[in-house]
C-alpha cells in the first residue's frame, strides 16, 4: 500500500471519528435538553399552585401568612434548577403584572435571594450577563444596585445601555436616572422609540426627572425629554417649556412646540400664533398643526394667513387644522375668496383625504365664482 493511500485512509478515519463524535455530542446535548425540559414542567407543574394561591389571597392574609405559603414553595423545589425556575416565573410575572402583585412577587424574590444574586450578574464580564442582571435588578426594584447598573452604562453595547437604563426607570429613582442619562449623553446607543419606553416605566417623580431633563446641555435629550412630556407634566412644567419655545434651537423649539400641545392650554395660542411668523418653515408648520390640538378664535385669522405659506407643509398642516374649528366651512370659503392658487390645491388635497366630499365640492363653486368675477372685472 503506497503511502499516500495510507494517509487517505487515515484522514478518513480522523473524519469518521469526528462526525462521529459530533453526531454523538448532539444527541447526547438533546437528551439533556429534553431532561431540562422535563425537569422545568415539573417544577412549573409543582410551583404554579402554591404561587397562584399566593397571589390571590386577600391582602390581609397574604402579608398574615407568606412566610407559610412561601415554606410550602420552598418545599417544592428540590434542585438547584428549581430555584432557576422560579425566578423565572416570578420575572415574567413581573414584566406583566401590575399594583400589588407586583408587590407580592417582589416580597417572595426577596424572600428566596433573587435580587442580591442580580450584583455578581451585574459586575460580571460578559455582557450579555450584565445586560440579564440590570433587567432582573430592575424588575425586582432592587436600590442597592443602582451604583453597579451606572457603571454598567460604561460598556458600549446597545442591549447593555438599554437594559440599564430600564433598571434605573423601573426603580424609580429620579437622582438615578439623571446621573444614567449624564453618562450616556456623549454616546447614546438607544433609539427614540426606546427611551419613550424607558421614560414610560418610570414610577418616580417624574416633574423632577422631567424639569431637570429639558434643561440638560444635550440638545438631543432635551428635545427626547420635551416630545416625551404626557399632558399631566407638560402641564407642570409649562413655565419651562415657554422660554425654550423662544430661544432654544430649531429641532428644540419644534419639540417645545409638541409639548406646548400636549400642555393643551388655550392661554399658549399666542405662543403658537407667533411661531407662525417664524423665519423656519418647520417652526410655522408645527405651530400651524398645534393650533389644530389648541383651538381658538385668536388663532383663526393666523391659520386663514398660514394656509397661504410659502411652503406646502405649513399650508397643509393650517387647512388640516382649519377643519377642528365649529366653523371652518366660513374659515376655508374666506381662503378661497382670496384667489390663493396654492391655498385653493391645498384645501382641495386635504378636503379629500378626510373624505369630505360636499365641503370639497363648496370650496370649489366659490373657487370657480372667485375666477368668474375677476374675469368679468378685467374685462
Amino acid at each position: 500500500m503506497s503511502l499516500s493511500l495510507k494517509v487517505v485512509l487515515i484522514i478518513l478515519v480522523v473524519l469518521i471519528t469526528v462526525c462521529a463524535a459530533l453526531f454523538v455530542s448532539v444527541i447526547i446535548i438533546k437528551l439533556i435538553q429534553a431532561n431540562m425540559e422535563r425537569n422545568r414542567k415539573a417544577d412549573i407543574k409543582n410551583i404554579k399552585p402554591i404561587l397562584n394561591k399566593l397571589l390571590s389571597d386577600e391582602t390581609v392574609d397574604f402579608f398574615k401568612n407568606h412566610t407559610l405559603g412561601i415554606s410550602k414553595l420552598n418545599a417544592k423545589l428540590k434542585k438547584k434548577t428549581s430555584l432557576q425556575t422560579l425566578e423565572d416565573v416570578l420575572l415574567n410575572i413581573l414584566e406583566d403584572s401590575n399594583g400589588e402583585t407586583k408587590v407580592r412577587v417582589r416580597t417572595i424574590a426577596y424572600h428566596f435571594g433573587f435580587p442580591d444574586k442580580c450584583l455578581s450578574m451585574i459586575r460580571d464580564r460578559f455582557t450579555g450577563n450584565i445586560a440579564i442582571g440590570c433587567r432582573k435588578a430592575g424588575l425586582y426594584q432592587f436600590e442597592d444596585a443602582i451604583p453597579d447598573i451606572l457603571k454598567a452604562l460604561d460598556i458600549l453595547s446597545g442591549n447593555t445601555q438599554y437594559q440599564a437604563l430600564m433598571a434605573l426607570s423601573r426603580i424609580g429613582d429620579a437622582n438615578a436616572m439623571i446621573q444614567g442619562f449624564d453618562k450616556i449623553y456623549h454616546l447614546i446607543l438607544v433609539n427614540e422609540r426606546a427611551i419613550n419606553e424607558i421614560l414610560d416605566t418610570f414610577p418616580g417623580d417624574r416633574y423632577k426627572l422631567f424639569k431637570n431633563m429639558i434643561h440638560h446641555h444635550s440638545h438631543y435629550l432635551a428635545r427626547l425629554f420635551l416630545k416625551a412630556m404626557d399632558k399631566e407634566i407638560a402641564n407642570a412644567l409649562i413655565k419651562d417649556i415657554i422660554p425654550i419655545c423662544r430661544n432654544g434651537s430649531k429641532e428644540t423649539r419644534l419639540a417645545g412646540l409638541i409639548a406646548i400641545g400636549r400642555a393643551g392650554g388655550s392661554e399658549e395660542i399666542p405662543i403658537l400664533v407667533r411661531a407662525l411668523n417664524d423665519t423656519a418653515w418647520e417652526i410655522r408648520a408645527m405651530a400651524a398643526k398645534t393650533l389644530g390640538v389648541l383651538t381658538g378664535p385668536d388663532a383663526v385669522t393666523p391659520l386663514v394667513n398660514a394656509a397661504c405659506d410659502r411652503e406646502w407643509w405649513v399650508r397643509q398642516n393650517a387647512v388640516t387644522s382649519i377643519l377642528a374649528y365649529p366653523d371652518c366651512e366660513k374659515i376655508l370659503i374666506s381662503i378661497a375668496q382670496t384667489g390663493d392658487r396654492f391655498a385653493y390645491d391645498s384645501m382641495l388635497y386635504i378636503l379629500e383625504k378626510a373624505g369630505e366630499t360636499k365641503l370639497r365640492a363648496r370650496i370649489e363653486e366659490v373657487w370657480t365664482e372667485k375666477l368668474n368675477s375677476d374675469s368679468l372685472l378685467v374685462g
